[in-house]
């Protein structure tokens, strides 16, 4: 028999790692296949392919961004191979398993909780034509017309007895992909919207297992390896090793991880004081400031220690912060919304993302819905349309400022332009100058199709031009806005609504400076004994007479980023005579 382990990932660049964990749980002598799509693939083209590998039993892993694929697939499937078994699992099946299946005539079989123990006791099963996994717990099943729950949601006691499953089959699928890693399961919080505190405790793998996974996967070179663990700190001296051990590490590899940012102690600031600048990335979850909501969702943060902890890290500069907020909590209104976003966005992290409450599956908050008058998308990821703190007119503007906000601020390619607009209209609200930018954007309709980066420029430009009322502010912004470019794109191509002629030295003077030993030997010792015509390919310079004194221009060498920002590196430099200022 053979058996097909599905996953439907939400982009390419992600990867299914529960049905790898599947693979290396089940015996090594059973034909085992693993395949990986994304939303974005056709349907049609996932249903052939599966289809072309005649498989006996299909196993899909399951969430809030594929169910609807995955059950609909499910269905063509059935009629093609009416004698092939499908098994559902994964968070978005676990929690309502006897109604999918009344639903869903095609699925056999629906897994609650973790499969690595459930799912190689009923594909033995089925290779032999017995019926032992009517006993498990937390399983589904069909009976004849009838559908059987066996109550329960299973979970991995001791995690070191999964085999890893960073083999070569899967690391060499990670080739230009996200390479996911978890050192633990579960999370010792309860935070209402999460289904994680559906179970209680947390389990650890162990050191040794962790380092050596760690090793392996650092032998492929993955460019990032993103820890799933819920709060990765936690455990504070375990995540300590941890960080210790990566530290350590000679790679070029990024590790990522959710963090409370409250439970940082000294000696925890001390230690990612030390990481490489780039090393680490830390994605920490405030979603709100509001002390009455944080209360009613069970999520305990000390906001004032975060603030400061969060303020630690930044200041010291080797580490990319990724703030989160949740829009739609209980008690939260718009304008306590705007509070929380001017609160988080003042501590200027590299990202702010502004996320939408999503009322999962299994999560107590969908439980108790009606107090709080919740109204919510019944498909899938079932966000939050109103409740009796935010309407859905507030809704779909907090979408739009969302989504202006990631094509400005989370694009990192307009810091310093944003900051000038702030610091000249609206230094009071930073929220309401997100507000403004999307009303304009939402009213020239740049918000109902995809907008190039060259456009976003034209679009920023344009807007403060309409509320700028002086022209000499107006062409300080302009200078601001070509500094942004060059300082993150190696084109040189200035889009043609920002440039000015003014603003670029002449051929004479840029090969003067290139031929000069002495400049090279200051500004670009990499490029010493290079000719200046193909140093003039990595380099850039431009005068910014509002930004700089006269007798200065800028260059900008595009060999390397900095590590955090990815921003290439800028001097000023003096013209005549070459020295700095």
């Amino acid at each position: 028999m053979k058996t097909l382990l599905v996953g439907i990932n939400s982009k390419y660049i992600h990867t299914c790692l529960a049905i790898w964990y599947l693979k290396a749980s089940i015996n090594e002598n059973d034909n085992i296949t693993v395949r990986e799509f994304t939303i974005n693939d056709l349907q049609d083209n996932i249903l052939s392919e599966i289809y072309r590998e005649k498989p006996d039993v299909i196993a899909f892993s399951c969430y809030i961004w594929n169910i609807g694929i995955v059950l609909s697939i499910s269905k063509e499937l059935k009629k093609l191979l009416p004698d092939c078994s499908i098994i559902l699992g994964g968070p978005e099946v676990s929690y309502d398993s006897q109604q999918i299946m009344c639903a869903n005539e095609a699925v056999d079989f629906i897994i609650s909780g973790e499969g690595e123990d459930v799912v190689p006791v009923l594909l033995k099963d089925m290779y032999a034509g017995t019926q032992e996994y009517k006993a498990l717990q937390g399983i589904a099943y069909r009976n004849g017309c009838s559908v059987v729950n066996n109550k329960g949601f299973n979970l991995v006691k001791e995690l070191d007895k999964i085999p890893s499953p960073y083999n070569s089959e899967l690391m060499k699928t990670t080739l230009n992909r996200i390479v996911y890693y978890e050192s633990s399961r579960g999370c010792p919080f309860s935070c209402s919207y999460c289904i994680s505190s559906t179970f209680n405790g947390i389990r650890f793998f162990s050191m040794e297992r962790v380092k050596s996974d760690i090793c392996r996967i650092l032998e492929y070179k993955p460019r990032l390896i993103k820890f799933v663990d819920r709060t990765f700190n936690c455990h504070r001296e375990r995540a300590k090793e941890v960080l210790r051990f990566l530290i350590s590490l000679n790679c070029e590899t990024v590790f990522h991880f959710e963090a409370a940012a409250d439970l940082f102690d000294c000696e925890m600031l001390d230690i990612l004081r030390e990481a490489p600048k780039g090393r680490i990335q830390l994605e920490i979850g405030i979603q709100t400031i509001n002390t009455q909501t944080l209360k009613e969702i069970d999520r305990v943060t000390d906001i004032d220690v975060l603030t400061k902890n969060v303020q630690k890290i930044l200041s010291a500069g080797n580490i990319h912060v990724h703030l989160d907020l949740i829009a739609g909590l209980p008690y939260e209104n718009f304008e306590g919304f705007q509070k929380s976003f001017n609160y988080v966005y003042n501590l200027r992290p590299h990202q702010l993302q502004l996320g939408f409450l999503k009322m999962l599956k299994g999560s107590r908050i969908r439980t108790e819905s009606e107090e709080h008058d919740f109204y919510f998308r019944d498909y899938a990821p079932y966000e939050v349309l109103k409740n009796k703190y935010i309407s859905y007119d507030e809704i779909l503007l907090l979408k739009d400022i969302e989504e202006t906000f990631e094509r400005y601020y989370n694009s990192g390619r307009f810091g310093n332009s944003l900051d000038f607009i702030e610091a000249d209209c609206f230094t009071s609200d930073s929220f309401n100058m997100y507000e403004n930018l999307a009303h304009y954007c939402r009213k020239n309709g740049y918000l109902d199709r995809p907008v190039s980066y060259r456009e976003n420029i034209k679009i920023l430009y344009s807007f403060y031009k309409d509320i700028c009322q002086d022209s000499t502010e107006l062409e300080k912004f302009r200078q601001y806005m070509v500094l942004d470019f060059l300082s993150k794109d190696s084109s040189g191509a200035i889009p043609d609504c920002i440039k000015r002629e003014d603003d670029l030295l002449s051929p004479f003077d840029i090969h003067s400076m290139l031929r000069n030993e002495e400049f090279i030997d200051r500004h670009l010792p990499q490029y010493k004994g290079t000719q200046a015509k193909n140093i003039l390919k990595r380099v850039f310079f431009v005068r910014l007479n509002l930004l700089y004194p006269s007798d200065e221009v800028l260059l900008f060498d595009y060999s390397s980023k900095e590590e955090v920002t990815e921003q290439y590196r800028n001097v000023a430099v003096i013209v005549n005579p070459l020295q700095d200022n």
